[in-house]
């Protein structure tokens, strides 16, 4: 078997399987917090075994069946397709950059993983890796944590974190709202609060103490531009839903209207597929049994960030 990278994220192992170990090390150094040795795990233990390969022709990174498209977006220096085919599910990257390119097509791919919802091992291949963007590497393992970890109640949200009493709160919202704000705010007002991740903590349904399923959050490697990597878990004490405002102001939301803040934080290419749409839901559907739901609407100031601690933790 191939030399391998181990990770422990989210309470979950996560395999890198390469010829270039230490290439693929040095492209992910926000993953350090999390790397593990050990030698005793069988494969069939783990929770996904990435496999990284060469191809020097794009073209045999091309799908092996008819596919549909589920979803396409763009990220740093790519642009990013979903889509499923009879067996698998394909995620492409297509660099920007044009480094290597597929003539036929006038397109430069990054990498291709392909995933079944049946297995633990998804395949990435890549045309090569001298010329692989690292930010396409790490978002390509976001992906690949989100297609094992929902079926399991594991995934990222779009969400900034802070820690208050040993308890997190998930400041969430659409890019350029506000959440990163807010949760300075907390860190500079705040006393005892402090940043667990700035983008994208990983959340798990687990049991609590009184064996009910609630929510627990974890920071992950995947923290945007606040690059706070902590391997960290903490039960959750509510989700909040930003939006700027002339005033402050904090409301508990009904179910269907912290449903309607919940959704889309989630994985958006994940949300078009009808199988992952229904996985999601029941995820949402356990935090809004145990965990509360709060609209927030407020200024940049200190007093939002008093006022949502007052009334969280009351």
């Amino acid at each position: 078997m191939k030399p391998k990278l181990s990770y422990h994220i989210a309470g979950h192992y996560i395999d890198l399987f390469s010829s270039e170990t230490e290439q693929l090390k040095r492209m992910l150094p926000g993953f350090a917090p999390f790397f593990v040795e050990y030698e005793n795990q069988q494969f069939d233990d783990l929770s996904l075994a990435f496999f990284v390969e060469e191809s020097l022709d794009a073209e045999e990174i091309e799908s092996e069946e008819e596919t549909v498209l589920i979803h396409s977006f763009d990220i740093e220096d790519g642009a990013c397709s979903l889509s499923r085919g009879a067996k698998k599910y394909y995620f492409t990257i297509q660099d920007r950059r044009g480094a290597v390119s597929d003539t036929t097509e006038n397109k430069s791919f990054s990498l291709k993983l392909e995933m079944q919802t049946d297995s633990k091992s998804i395949r990435c291949h890549c045309v090569s890796l001298r010329s692989l963007h690292p930010g396409h590497l790490k978002f390509s393992l976001w992906m690949a944590l989100a297609f094992i970890g929902i079926p399991r109640q594991t995934v990222a949200l779009h969400a900034s974190v802070v820690i208050y009493a040993n308890r997190a709160v998930l400041v969430l919202g659409e890019s350029g709202t506000g959440k990163s704000t807010h949760t300075k705010l907390w860190l500079r007002h705040i006393t005892g609060s402090r940043l667990l991740n700035d983008d994208s903590p990983v959340i798990r349904i687990e049991l609590d103490e009184n064996n009910q399923p609630v929510p627990f959050v974890y920071g992950s490697p995947w923290s945007g531009k606040g690059q706070c990597y902590l391997n960290e878990r903490y039960p959750v004490a509510a989700f909040v839903r930003l939006e700027q405002h002339t005033i402050n102001q904090v409301t508990r939301l009904s179910k269907l209207g912290a449903f309607g803040a919940l959704f889309p934080s989630f994985p958006p290419a994940l949300l078009k597929d009808e199988y992952y749409e229904e996985k999601i839901c029941n995820i949402i559907s356990t935090v809004l049994k145990t965990t509360p739901v709060y609209g927030l609407q407020c200024l940049p100031d200190k007093s939002a960030a008093e006022l949502l601690k007052n009334t969280i933790f009351q």
